[in-house]
Order: structure tokens, then sequence, then C-alpha cells
């Protein structure tokens, strides 16, 4: 399987179409994890991955992250 560099991290090319993925390990409460994928050529590769931002976080990190980020409202009122 051919791979390019990206930032640091071995990507796969889209020529190498993954054929199915299996979850062998989940560290440190799902930060990381690590998968064996199968090419369509047959290849069984295998990769540690890292979560470093979510796309649909749990309800409890999005509250918490949205009241961290909370801005009141500025006044729309001058005060003389």
């Amino acid at each position: 399987m051919r791979g390019e560099r990206s930032g640091g991290f071995e990507t796969m090319k889209r020529s190498a179409m993954v054929n199915s993925a299996h979850i062998r390990d989940i560290d440190s409460n799902g930060n990381i994890v690590h998968i064996e994928l199968k090419t369509a050529d047959g290849e069984t590769v295998e990769g540690v991955y890292e979560l470093i931002g979510w796309t649909k976080p749990p309800k409890e990190v999005k509250a918490r992250v949205e009241l961290e980020i909370w801005v009141p409202p500025k006044a729309t009122h001058s005060i003389n």
C-alpha cells in the first residue's frame, strides 16, 4: 500500500480503498484507538489513532465546552 506524508502522519491514498476495518483496542477513555484495516488488494495494515476533536461530542463534553466558551452579550445602551 502506498502512503503519503501529511502533517507528520502516514495517510492512505484514495486508490488504496479499504475493504474492511476492525477495532483492535481502545485506550484512554476512547482517546486512542488501534485499528486493523484490510485494503482492496488484501493487504492488512494497522494504525493507531488519537482523538484530536469531536465531530459529534458526548452531551456532557458539549455542555462543558459551551460553558467554558460562553461570553455574555454586550449591553446595547450607552451610559451617560
